[in-house]
């Protein structure tokens, strides 16, 4: 089983959020991370999935992360993920 994270959880975000809670059971949503903490917990508590407090811990937790982040961010994000072995989309 494949342990999805999603780095994100503005609009395209949440849209990320929403597909991957539509996987087969071979998939599993682990939560995401967004550095605001108010959206955090608003799209915690209206979808269900775990927000991760900090990033790091996020891709530790997971396989796979989904990078859905201002694209700005892309590259110090896509960094981290490949530093730590972890497979990535963007």
């Amino acid at each position: 089983m494949l342990r999805i994270g999603v780095l994100g959880a503005g609009h395209l975000g949440k849209i990320h959020l929403n597909c991957l809670q539509q996987l087969p059971a071979s998939y599993e949503l682990v939560g995401f991370y967004d550095p605001d903490p108010k959206l955090a917990e608003t799209v915690s508590q209206e979808k269900g999935i775990k927000a991760w407090e900090k990033l790091d811990e996020l891709v530790d937790a997971s396989d796979v992360v989904d990078i859905v982040t201002p694209t700005l961010s892309h590259f110090e994000c896509a960094q981290t993920v490949l530093q730590k072995g972890k497979h990535l989309f963007i």
